[in-house]
């Protein structure tokens, strides 16, 4: 066990206090930062005791599940967690059963879209993602929902992305031309507090570094959509983070078709939705240039959320579109070696905008899709729970079932280390120590 989470709880509320204080005061300096989400005072804190009792454990650290488990929860928090004939079970306990079931960390969607689509953000907590980031919204845009008493996942949000102009998602961005306006934005969001800087595609590789700069000052994540600036520019500039495998694509063909792309983009953001297929689908995922980018990103530990879900394409009914087949291929090929190799893989689902994901189940969907390029079902579920946790900076306190924990729990029918589709199963969920109501 993590030695800080013995210090965590005593000293957690006076960090999250002075957050705002801490993140106002410039420094030359990486510090320590603990995100809050946004929505923290309106999540009620379970009082009661609860013991799950032989259960199947997953609990995001081990690789499988640990049979005839017990976990008690107190409090909101995970209380003792250990083999079920070690462990006294309090007689003020509710307990719940677990032949059957397996145990596991409330999923985490590192890449997550609401988009004003009434009631989601609470659908998608019902199935299993207990804390999201929306990486490019207002945080006005969440006011409806936080208003309705709904149970919603913990926010973690990026505020607006930072980007250049012509925007492609005018409501969605915070728009800069040069330093002094980066340093107003960030001012700006810092106040704010938000959780990650999210950047979009066009702004310039001069303004990712300061970006960058000032947000690491900060202690702040910056994670990005990249398309047009080559990925290990933005990564040496300082990114901690790389949204959608769209992001990569420059980094994989000839300068020349690079540019070709790039020069279309920078004329018309429209040119990017049929560009981006043409060029992956001639993108070599075995070849040189594969190669050497999966290693630049083992050697730079960046996280890489892929957001397959949105690029998949199937030929079927009217769709016939073999070029978006073969380039949706070719990306979850290239993730596939990614995984191999030990690249830090992050999932996000993309919110509702997936085409194939049954509404609601975009995250599980996504687990699927990383399944199919060849992702180990054990690596898959670490990178929703634990390591999409040390991306979002939140480890400390979630991503994974340990004493000391908040109690954000999956109960599932049957066992997703074997099989993957068993995500769907949701059977309960549990939300700061308290069992969401069944829907």
């Amino acid at each position: 066990m993590n030695k800080y989470i013995l210090i965590y709880l005593p000293i957690v509320f006076a960090l999250f206090s002075c957050k705002g204080d801490l993140q106002q005061q410039p420094s030359k300096h990486k510090v320590e930062f603990l995100p809050l989400e946004v929505n923290h005072e309106e999540i009620p804190v379970g009082s009661n005791v609860i013991a799950i009792v032989g259960v199947s454990l997953f609990d995001g650290l081990e690789d499988s599940t640990i049979h005839n488990s017990t976990v008690i929860v107190r409090n909101g928090l995970i209380d003792k967690v250990g083999p079920e004939d070690a462990l006294d079970v309090p007689e003020n306990a509710d307990v719940i059963k677990g032949d059957g079931l397996t145990l596991m960390p409330g999923l985490i969607d590192a890449h997550f879209h609401y988009d004003h689509v009434k009631h989601f953000p609470t659908k998608f907590v019902r199935n299993g993602v207990t804390s999201v980031r929306d990486p490019g919204q207002w945080i006005e845009a969440f006011d409806f929902e936080r208003g309705t008493g709904d149970p919603l996942p913990r926010l973690f949000l990026t505020g607006p992305h930072i980007d250049s102009p012509p925007p492609t998602w005018p409501k969605d961005s915070y728009m800069v031309r040069d330093k002094a306006e980066v340093k107003e934005a960030m001012d700006y969001l810092i106040g704010e507090n938000v959780s990650a800087i999210k950047i979009y595609h066009r702004l310039p590789l001069e303004l990712i570094k300061e970006v960058c700069d000032i947000a690491h000052a900060h202690g702040l994540p910056v994670t990005a959509h990249l398309e047009i600036t080559d990925v290990r520019q933005a990564v040496l500039a300082g990114l901690d983070g790389v949204e959608h495998v769209t992001s990569l694509g420059t980094a994989l063909v000839s300068r020349k078709r690079a540019e070709e792309f790039r020069q279309g983009m920078l004329a018309n953001n429209k040119a990017r939705l049929s560009g981006r297929l043409e060029m992956w689908k001639d993108i070599d995922v075995n070849g040189k240039r594969a190669d050497s980018l999966i290693k630049f990103f083992e050697a730079n530990q960046t996280f890489l959320t892929p957001t397959l879900g949105p690029y998949e394409y199937k030929i079927e009914g009217e769709n016939k579109d073999s070029i978006a087949l073969i380039a949706f291929q070719n990306m979850s090929g290239f993730i596939g070696r990614c995984a191999k190799a030990n690249v830090r893989i992050a999932v996000g689902s993309h919110g509702p905008w997936v085409p194939y994901a049954e509404k609601g189940w975009s995250f599980q969907h996504e687990m699927d899709l990383l399944s199919k390029t060849g992702m180990d079902n054990v690596e898959i579920m670490k990178a929703s729970t634990i390591e999409n946790a040390k991306f979002l900076k939140i480890d400390h306190r979630l991503g994974s079932i340990e004493k000391g924990k908040q109690a954000d729990l999956l109960l599932i029918k049957g066992d997703p280390v074997t099989n993957i589709k068993d995500m769907y199963n949701i059977e309960r969920v549990m939300l700061n120590g308290i069992w969401l109501d069944k829907q």
